[in-house]
């Protein structure tokens, strides 16, 4: 059965209807999960592994049955260790049902569900008794409940109420303990993801000044998590050593506190402004401390092999347990040797901190140092992505460059349009000498950054429109439309075609002498080798010898219902190869805008050679033209076959990910099909390796798509996943 749904097209920015199987949401529940990356991530299966088995041992050794409590199983993976490892009973308890039912279906696959008992129940929910849940305490706790910030997912809560009600006094918990360590760092790279900077020309003359509650406002304590051994060693400075800030006793032997605030002093190594911390967290797996699970970045990990040439490779790959950064609602210069005191604050589930001169410390505590809340509005408006593209000094020239060109061709009585409220385009035509500036916004956080900096800069020719305000006599006078093809709302490539679509509604309107810029946009895509993304997609076979293929089966069925094939990531935290050249898809030009496109190509892998290429993915971005200039939202290197790739970073490029990695020859091809409506903002894309199955034994195979024929695009229009 289907049902209706109301979703936002972010093309045309209008709700639509639409037609989604009645369980979607409980389907993309599933399918959106993160156990299936987690369960790519061997050394975590093989640590806690090892723990279990001491622990069990240990239980034995004393003379005692080793009676284990799962908490959160999942698949029931650490469920089925634990009776693996000689446990005496075990109990699994998963509150999504989902799970817990697939759980059940794990464990009568692997012959376990004798010994294992799965309570479909939150922790915090069972009971121990004769008519309870567990008719004993448990004197074994393994569980793995933590996130990126390690207490995110509300590990306090779950540790604190397992030793009140459902562990033994002298119980061992897998893991032992965590430690949450931070770094102080300069960081000009990613300050720029947090705060709008002052614009200037190429003769550093301000063009356009940001307000000064957007300087002071303290930002948001919302955690910024990233793959942060992707960053580039000259990209930060470390201003401090490696400082311990938090330990959590998972074993009960020290209370856990929901609420404190630890000051730590730190001497400066090195002189400069302290913009951020580098946040990750090392598990004691086992009591004596010997087994340590570290999530922590690679030139401070203890596995990383320092002296190579991709040392970030050399590390445990995880994407459900990255690291974090958070912002200094007050930056600080630092002085080498000086002694600084960095204020860490800790609530039930977040993180934040401040940092400050020794001579400033106080008694203050929580009351004072309270989460940073943003007042400027930025924080709330537009994500960090779509700040740092705002701050992006090489694209800002390309814009201001053109902006000027264009001025100078029209003369002192240009009148400019910015299709895009989200960006200050509109401002910057402004600041260089137009006549009178309209912009093309109706949200209301956009439009008071906007006008704040209106009163920063004193600017008083900008106007406000709305799409239906747009007149046959106002766009008469119109000699420059302007837009940054960057939309806050925009995740996929495709989605800021919305500059495209505005100008098609406006086409009949335009004076022919209406310059246009950017002019032209640009579908690019090539087929790539993962290095460790494509883990967050493929099935898992077995894990550590265990069948889990009722959870592929269960994943992948939700998969076909709830998600599209392409989804956006930022490829820049993502390393990956070049295994076939890059070929153009689609190319718009924006003073002859068609209202349908439609393309069915096939693409050679490469023009020569006879090396296989191991192939698990596509990447697909644009390029946009502003004169004889271009602005790319993808490789920011132009690479040969077997290159390690390099992406944009401010922009989210669109990705595929092949259920498994396959090797294809130079002369073999892929296949890219194209429906795009440019007046209902439909825009459907179907990327697929040809004949790929061919090279699988028919025991290994698996249904893959078949590449659509011209008379099927249409269907496409109204059928993909991929539409937006």
């Amino acid at each position: 059965m289907s049902v209706f749904t109301q979703k936002k097209n972010p093309i045309t920015g209008k709700t639509e209807w639409d037609i989604q199987h009645e369980d979607y949401d409980y389907h993309q529940e599933i399918a959106r999960s993160s156990f299936a990356d987690m369960l790519h991530d061997s050394e975590r299966n093989r640590k806690y592994h090892r723990a279990l088995q001491k622990a069990i041992q240990k239980m034995h050794d004393a003379g005692k049955q080793a009676n284990v409590l799962d908490i959160g199983t999942g698949t029931g993976l650490l469920a089925i260790l634990a009776a693996r490892c000689g446990a005496d009973s075990v109990v699994a308890c998963e509150a999504f049902k989902p799970m817990a039912d697939c759980c059940i279906k794990i464990l009568k696959a692997n012959r376990v569900q004798d010994k294992i008992t799965v309570i479909p129940k939150r922790s915090t929910d069972m009971t121990v008794g004769e008519d309870g849940d567990m008719k004993q305490k448990a004197n074994i706790l393994v569980t793995e409940v933590f996130d990126t910030e390690l207490i995110g997912e509300g590990a306090l809560q779950t540790f604190t109420h397992a030793h009140e009600h459902l562990l033994e006094k002298d119980c061992i918990v897998v893991p032992d303990s965590a430690v949450i360590y931070v770094q102080v760092m300069e960081c000009t790279y990613l300050w720029k993801w947090n705060k709008l900077e002052n614009l200037y020309d190429e003769d550093l003359n301000f063009n356009l000044m940001t307000p000064e509650k957007m300087l002071d406002c303290a930002g948001t304590a919302a955690v910024h998590d990233l793959q942060m051994s992707q960053l580039r060693r000259h990209q930060f400075i470390e201003l401090s050593e490696p400082i311990p800030v938090f330990y959590y006793d998972w074993s009960g032997k020290i209370p856990l506190e929901k609420r404190r605030v630890v000051k730590q002093q730190f001497k400066a190594v090195d002189p400069g402004r302290a913009h951020v911390v580098f946040m990750w967290w090392e598990l004691n797996m086992d009591t004596e401390g010997k087994i340590i699970l570290s999530c922590a970045p690679w030139w401070c990990h203890p596995a990383a092999k320092v002296s190579g040439e991709y040392p970030q490779d050399s590390i445990p790959w995880r994407d459900h347990w990255m690291q974090a950064v958070y912002y200094f609602p007050r930056p600080l210069d630092l002085h080498r040797h000086h002694d600084y005191t960095l204020v860490c604050c800790q609530d039930e589930y977040s993180l934040w901190f401040y940092v400050e001169n020794v001579e400033d410390e106080n008694d203050f505590g929580m009351e004072y140092y309270q989460r940073p809340v943003c007042d400027c509005r930025i924080h709330m408006a537009w994500p960090r992505t779509h700040v740092a593209n705002l701050n992006d000094h090489v694209r800002n020239k390309i814009f201001l460059n053109q902006l000027k060109q264009q001025l100078m061709e029209v003369g002192n009585n240009a009148v400019v349009l910015d299709l895009n409220g989200s960006s200050l385009l509109g401002l910057f035509a402004s600041k260089l000498g137009a006549e009178t500036v309209y912009i093309l916004e109706d949200n209301s956080l956009n439009l008071g950054i906007l006008r704040d900096y209106m009163r920063a800069n004193r600017i008083k020719n900008v106007k406000f429109l709305t799409e239906e305000q747009v007149t046959d006599d106002l766009m008469k006078d119109i000699s420059i439309v302007t837009c940054n093809p960057n939309f806050s709302s925009a995740l996929l490539p495709w989605e800021n075609l919305k500059y495209v679509h505005l100008l098609y509604q406006f086409r009949k309107k335009f004076n022919t002498t209406t310059a246009l810029m950017p002019d032209f946009c640009t579908f690019y895509a090539m087929p790539v080798e993962f290095l460790d993304l494509h883990k967050i997609r493929i099935p898992l076979g077995k894990c550590e010898g265990i069948d889990m293929s009722p959870f592929d089966h269960l994943i992948e069925s939700s998969r076909g219902i709830s998600d599209a094939e392409l989804e956006a990531q930022p490829l820049w935290e993502y390393p990956c190869l070049c295994r076939g050249l890059p070929r153009k898809l689609l190319e718009l030009d924006m003073h002859d805008i068609n209202v349908t496109y439609a393309r069915n190509e096939s693409y050679q892998i490469a023009n020569d050679g006879d090396r296989v290429q191991p192939i698990n993915g596509f990447a697909i971005w644009t390029i946009w033209k502003f004169g004889i200039k271009q602005i790319t939202t993808g490789l920011t290197l132009w690479p040969l076959i077997g290159d390690r790739l390099y992406w944009e970073p401010y922009t989210r490029q669109g990705v595929k990910i092949l259920k498994q990695t396959y090797k294809m020859k130079p002369t073999d091809e892929w296949s890219c099909q194209i429906a795009a409506d440019l007046e209902t903002g439909q825009f459907n894309l179907n990327i697929d390796l040809v004949n790929a199955e061919r090279r699988i034994p028919a025991s290994k195979r698996r249904n893959s798509p078949v590449p659509l024929q011209p008379w099927r695009l249409r269907r496409l229009l109204r059928t993909s996943k991929t539409a937006n």
